[in-house]
């Protein structure tokens, strides 16, 4: 409730104030976007150590591709995932409209261990390696990036450390979907941004539990 500055008496006073029609109904999709913005928590710590894309991918040397190409490449690329991803053509259209589209060269730290991140891509082409530092502070490879992979989902939902680094073994195309392009789809397609959080939230799962069984 608001508060007046002073009542007539001089007192701190209470203006209580009717609701408005548009609080006392809110749109189907505003709530919806609301709801799933509140699920999605932010990292609790300062902004200034997150690094976002755009800072990464001027420091890359990173070239925007064509929304029209990159949506095409998306498409190809998670053709190929089917079924384990729930989108058609048309949906993919629609989500693809939310990444930025970027080619990048060979040999760059595309995600670094230990940094703060907010935002994950999706492999078009190339390869790209998965490397954590080892006791020695050498990197170890731990695995490669196949086309259609997703890559730093983890901190685009929490915006927390990253686990390890993605170096580009060859010429990538990406796509990257940042905090604020998951934030704009949640207000504007709030059931295609649920949708794609359950299916992080999918491949999360199954990242786990292939790790928990290697700790048996």
């Amino acid at each position: 409730m608001p508060w007046s500055p002073t009542g007539g008496n001089g007192h701190s006073a209470m203006v209580v104030q009717p609701a408005e029609p548009a609080q006392l109904a809110r749109p189907a999709n505003e709530s919806e976007s609301v709801l799933f913005q509140s699920l999605i928590l932010s990292h609790a710590g300062s902004a200034q150590v997150i690094v976002p894309w755009s800072a990464r991918a001027q420091e890359l040397g990173a070239r925007r591709i064509g929304q029209e190409r990159g949506i095409s490449l998306l498409q190809a690329a998670w053709a190929r995932q089917s079924p384990s991803q729930p989108f058609n053509r048309q949906e993919l259209a629609l989500l693809g409209s939310f990444f930025e589209y970027h080619s990048l060269p060979a040999d760059r730290e595309i995600i670094q261990q230990d940094e703060y991140g907010d935002y994950m891509m999706v492999q078009l082409n190339g390869v790209m390696a998965v490397e954590r530092a080892g006791p020695n502070g050498q990197p170890v490879r731990m695995a490669e990036t196949h086309v259609g992979d997703l890559i730093g989902e983890m901190s685009l939902l929490d915006q927390g450390l990253r686990f390890s680094s993605c170096v580009s073994l060859t010429p990538c195309e990406l796509a990257v979907l940042t905090r604020d392009g998951l934030d704009e789809m949640m207000h504007n397609q709030a059931q295609l941004a649920a949708r794609l959080v359950l299916l992080l939230a999918r491949k999360l799962s199954v990242r786990l539990r292939a790790v928990s069984s290697k700790l048996k």
